[in-house]
C-alpha cells in the first residue's frame, strides 16, 4: 500500500505542479501577446488551454487510479496502464527537452513506486 500511496502522491504532485507552472509561465504569457494565425479564434486558444493541461488530468487520475485500486484489491491493469503513461510522458520529456526535466524525474519515480507496488502485492 505504501508503494501505490507515494506512486499516487507523485503523480498528484507532478500534475498540480504542471498545470499550475504551465498556466503562468507558459499560457499566459502565449495569450498575452496579439493573436496570430491559428491562435486567433478564441476556441482554438480554449482547446489550446484544455490540451496543455490533459496530461496533468491523465496522471492524477492514474495516480489516485493506482492507490484506489490498491484498496479494493483489484487486478494489475491499471498499474500497468499507469506506469505506461508515467514512463511515456517521461520519456518524452527528456526527449523533447534534451536534458533531465523535475517533473519528469518524477514521473519516473512514480513509475518505479507503481512497479514496486506490483511486485510487492
Amino acid at each position: 500500500m505504501i508503494w501505490a500511496a507515494l506512486a499516487a502522491t507523485l503523480a498528484v504532485v507532478v500534475a498540480a505542479a504542471h498545470s499550475i507552472i504551465s498556466e503562468r509561465v507558459i499560457l499566459v504569457p502565449l495569450f498575452r501577446e496579439p493573436a496570430r494565425g491559428v491562435l486567433q479564434a478564441p476556441a482554438m486558444r480554449s482547446i489550446t488551454r484544455a490540451l496543455f493541461h490533459m496530461p496533468s488530468v491523465a496522471w492524477a487520475a492514474l495516480g489516485v487510479g493506482v492507490v484506489l485500486n490498491r484498496i479494493q484489491g483489484g487486478p494489475d491493469l491499471i498499474a500497468y496502464v499507469a506506469m505506461i503513461v508515467f514512463a511515456a510522458s517521461a520519456i518524452g520529456n527528456l526527449v523533447a527537452l534534451r536534458r533531465p526535466h523535475p517533473g519528469g524525474l518524477l514521473l519516473l519515480l512514480a513509475t518505479a513506486a507503481t512497479a514496486a507496488d506490483i511486485i510487492v502485492n
